[in-house]
């Protein structure tokens, strides 16, 4: 479909999709690129840009303009021109792998599913704590049921609050959720769980439905792993956030260096225990000889 034509992806992807598509002409430095009826985008947020392209084709700007700011979407420059900086894969990377590989408590995190619940909200919830490589995320509902999103997607939960797992806390988005929510709500705090509730998007009715993820996720992990996790997600937006938090994660990068430590040190008392001595041995029995 693509070949022949240009395209945008993930920054993360591009590097490995040249080598394997070489004859789709990659593009690096935009949000989306246009062929025809053909619209690629460089992934996840880039492509709320790519759909608002599209709506400002088909309906004109001022429809795309008005589904933005509904959204309070606040990167709509990106719409047009869709030109930006491309991000490339760095140091910061070192944080989401460390993450994976030495964050060994992994937060788990459910995410109420309740009827009526917004879809970008969701969203926000699910893909912003994934991106970390910090969090598990688990969804439940009250009863084991389908539940229906307020535009119409039909979900299921792999866990109902009877039966679910051990949880650090019990995200529920959405700014009218208390309300919204209220029975399952109450249903959760009557099954005595331990597990925090977070109204994720509470007095955040004004603001793009991301932003209170990264900022929770700054308290909760640390201020380069919400950085990261923007970054992976190509979220441009991120001068207004208010990330507080520690400056980096102490276990993710505290871990390889106590094992580096204790590794160096096996491996002097392998080499002074045994080595040497063997050593010294073979020593003394050739000096006897």
């Amino acid at each position: 479909m693509l070949n022949g034509k240009s395209a945008a992806t993930h920054w993360g992807d591009i590097s490995r999709l040249i080598k394997k598509y070489p004859e789709i002409q990659w593009v690096k430095g935009q949000r989306y690129v246009p062929q025809g009826k053909i619209v690629s985008s460089a992934g996840l947020t880039s492509g709320i840009d790519a759909t608002l392209y599209v709506i400002s084709q088909q309906l004109g700007e001022a429809a795309a303009k008005k589904v933005a700011k509904e959204m309070n979407y606040p990167s709509y420059d990106y719409v047009t021109p869709p030109q930006m900086k491309p991000f490339v894969a760095g140091l910061s990377h070192i944080t989401y792998v460390l993450n994976n590989a030495y964050q060994w408590n992994k937060v788990k995190a459910g995410v109420l599913l309740y009827n009526g619940a917004d879809e970008l909200d969701l969203s926000a919830a699910f893909d912003t704590y994934a991106a970390s490589g910090t969090t598990t995320t688990l969804t439940v509902s009250s009863a084991n049921e389908p539940i229906l999103t307020k535009h119409g997607l039909t979900l299921v939960a792999r866990y109902q609050i009877t039966n679910v797992l051990k949880l650090a806390k019990m995200i529920i988005v959405g700014a009218d959720a208390e309300s919204a929510a209220a029975i399952d709500i109450n249903q959760w705090k009557s099954s005595g769980s331990s597990a925090k509730l977070l109204f994720l998007h509470h007095d955040a009715a004004d603001r793009f439905a991301m932003d209170p993820a990264f900022e929770d996720l700054a308290g909760q992990e640390d201020i380069q792993t919400a950085k990261f996790a923007a970054k992976r997600l190509e979220y441009r937006a991120t001068d207004h956030l208010k990330l507080e938090g520690s400056s980096f994660s102490f276990e993710a990068f505290g871990v390889p260096v106590m094992l580096g430590v204790l590794s160096l040190l096996i491996a002097f008392v392998i080499d002074r225990r045994f080595i040497r001595r063997k050593k010294g041995s073979s020593a003394d029995i050739s000096a006897s000889r």
